[in-house]
């Protein structure tokens, strides 16, 4: 344990010294030591004798790396002399220790050259032909040449670092000997240490690794093919034009690793299949598995504002993992199965570009080429429900409902107005107005009613064929007691009928009285206070309502005074009859152009005849005073005059 602690002081006391020092690192040139041997052959055991005087805590860390810039790890240092390394490397020995007091460190390299035995495929055909690729690999690598003894008593072949396969011919009948391969250095190293492999050779070589990797169709008929080649393997790319029948495509070559090809000519809207079919050493011939490619198409759905995308694919040899929709480059759905897609993330007036991707086992992949679609619509149809609403004085509301085909989701909703009875309609409405209750302030509709009509134009510019007909406001007045409301029917359309809407003071309705095609209402004042009223007027074919103003009642007193009265025996006005509305404590005095009473009462049900005690009064002009208590409290007066016509 204290060895440990001592070894952990020297390194980071010590040697971080020496870094700061002589800015070498931990590879001081304080230490010193000899290292036998400095190069040899794997497995290589190198002893190391130290050369510091007085040298104290001497330690090493045999497979230190001189770009380290931390401390090694007490686990990485040890005190021993001797150190076997059993690969090949270059790999540096780090000494340090102390002397003096003082710290020292220093580093040498040890290089311990490749000895395994290097590795390759041989392939051996019926007729005695023999093919053999070497592995390339760091054992191969490390060697100046390889020697090659194909165990038939021939000459000995010694391969060259960067040579492709090497060719041979056994003679006579099978079985054939194996191959012996040894790895050589050209100055005869490590020779009574080199490991010999010794490697039967296969009756069929491998081709598995020439495959189609890719598989891309294009708008302008060509279709781009990249596959994995094998060196001085021929292959030859064949294609299937729909019949079954696979033909060559005149593309042919025999390089290793990926290579690209065009072939031109084709109908980017028809399916193709390709295959790869390479000549081995023996001349067998080898074919890769099948790649189809797809066609993306425009979908049979028509849907307004949504794109429907169709695709068609043959099966492959390998087995398809999922399809990949990709619009302007994004992958926007996925599927193992499904052939079609609806895209409902699209806008009229912009242009899509689809392809579909077909990912296949063994990271293949086939593309369609690229299709370019638009959303569509329909037209939409002429607005048949809407509504009209007076809401105040300077305010009418509008709202209409839409369905049917031809609907987006922007548009634009186009309202025009005119006056009641007039043909001259202007649009009212914002441009690219986006909602279907539109608020128009500037109306007057305590003195006019006004006509509204409405075309819906979508998102891809298609507008309904015409305006609806006409749907106009409702101007509703009082008369006390009556209310009426316009003759003039609101709708081009035959009126369905009327109906009063009876609300409290918060607008909730309380009752709707049904007037047919009546176009007023006498109040009972008696019974009825604080009320408001509205009329709802329908039209014949239940499509378009029209809502008028809302009038207003409360429990105030109403005093209707008449302004002449005829008693003449005709039995027709022939009392000067007042009628007063939530009133009490009534008095109506009479007065002659004088100033003279004529007549007095404090019965409202109680007029004046004419008569002033017991004789026609003469006709003209009269005064009357009349003084009553509200029901709601408060003194109410009036005054007036009076026409006597006799």
């Amino acid at each position: 344990m204290n060895i440990k602690l001592l070894i952990a002081f020297l390194l980071g006391t010590f040697l971080l010294f020496t870094e700061d020092v002589s800015g070498q690192g931990f590879c001081g040139n304080t230490g010193g030591f000899t290292v036998t041997p400095s190069q040899g052959c794997a497995p290589l055991t190198v002893t190391i004798k130290n050369q510091v005087v007085k040298a104290e805590n001497v330690s090493y860390a045999y497979n230190f790396n001189r770009a380290q810039t931390t401390v090694p790890d007490i686990k990485e240092t040890t005190q021993d002399s001797s150190y076997t390394y059993k690969l090949p490397g270059i790999y540096t020995i780090l000494q340090f220790g102390s002397a003096g007091g003082t710290g020292f460190s220093q580093c040498k390299d040890v290089t311990v050259r490749e000895t395994r035995a290097p590795t390759a495929n041989v392939t051996v055909c019926k007729s005695g032909k023999v093919q053999l690729d070497m592995v390339l690999d760091s054992i191969s690598e490390a060697y100046d040449f390889i020697e090659i003894n194909w165990g038939d008593g021939t000459q000995v072949w010694n391969w060259e670092k960067g040579k492709g396969s090497v060719f041979h011919n056994y003679t006579g009948a099978g079985p054939w000997p194996p191959v012996k391969l040894t790895g050589k250095y050209t100055n005869g190293q490590c020779a009574q240490s080199t490991n010999t492999s010794t490697i039967s050779g296969s009756s069929s070589q491998s081709l598995a690794s020439v495959r189609i990797r890719n598989v891309e169709m294009l708008s302008s008929g060509d279709a781009k093919i990249v596959y994995d080649g094998i060196e001085g393997i021929p292959t030859e790319v064949l294609i299937d034009k729909g019949d079954g029948q696979f033909v060559s495509t005149g593309k042919k070559g025999q390089s290793a690793g990926a290579q690209a090809i065009t072939i031109s000519g084709l109908n980017p809207q028809q399916i193709y299949r390709f295959k790869l079919s390479s000549k081995d050493i023996c001349d067998d011939i080898i074919e890769s598995p099948v790649v189809s490619s797809l066609i993306i198409k425009e979908g049979s759905f028509s849907l307004d504002e949504i794109i429907s995308v169709a695709w068609e694919h043959y099966p492959n040899t390998d087995q398809l993992i999922e399809y990949q929709l990709k619009r302007d480059g994004a992958v926007v759905f996925t599927s193992t199965d499904q052939l079609s897609y609806l895209d409902k993330d699209v806008k009229c007036g912009n242009i899509y570009k689809y392809e579909i991707v077909a990912i296949i086992e063994n990271d293949v992949r086939s593309y369609s080429s690229f299709i370019n679609l638009e959303p569509k619509s329909s037209a939409p149809g002429v607005i048949n429900t809407a509504s009209v609403t007076v809401e105040e004085d300077n305010t009418i509301v509008t709202q209409v409902e839409v369905s049917g085909e031809g609907l987006t989701s922007t548009y634009n909703l186009i309202v025009e107005r005119s006056l009641l009875g007039s043909a001259d309609f202007q649009q009212v409405s914002p441009a690219d107005n986006q909602t279907l209750l539109f608020q128009d302030t500037n109306v007057n509709t305590s003195e006019n009613s006004y006509c509204y009509r409405f075309a819906y134009e979508n998102a891809c510019k298609l507008k309904s064929p015409d305006y609806n007909a006409p749907v106009c406001s409702v101007l509703l007045k009082t008369n006390t007691p009556e209310i009426v409301w316009n003759g003039n029917a609101p709708f081009t359309d035959a009126v369905g009928s009327y109906d009063l809407l009876q609300m409290d003071d918060k607008g909730n309705i309380q009752d709707a009285i049904p007037k047919q095609l009546g176009t007023s209402h006498t109040l009972d004042l008696g019974s009825q206070s604080a009320f408001s009223f509205r009329v709802k007027v329908n039209s014949g074919n239940g499509n378009f309502t029209s809502y008028s103003n809302i009038l207003n009642f409360r429990s105030e007193a109403i005093i209707l005074v008449p302004d002449a009265f005829t008693p003449n025996g005709d039995a027709y006005n022939e009392r000067f009859e007042v009628k007063a509305y939530f009133v009490s404590d009534f008095k109506m005095s009479v007065f002659n152009r004088w100033g003279e009473v004529v007549f007095r009462s404090e019965n409202i049900a109680e007029g004046w005849n004419g008569n002033i005690k017991g004789e026609k009064a003469p006709g003209g002009y009269y005064l009357y005073k009349i003084e009553a208590t509200a029901s709601s409290g408060g003194n109410v007066q009036k005054n007036g005059s009076f026409l006597l016509i006799r």
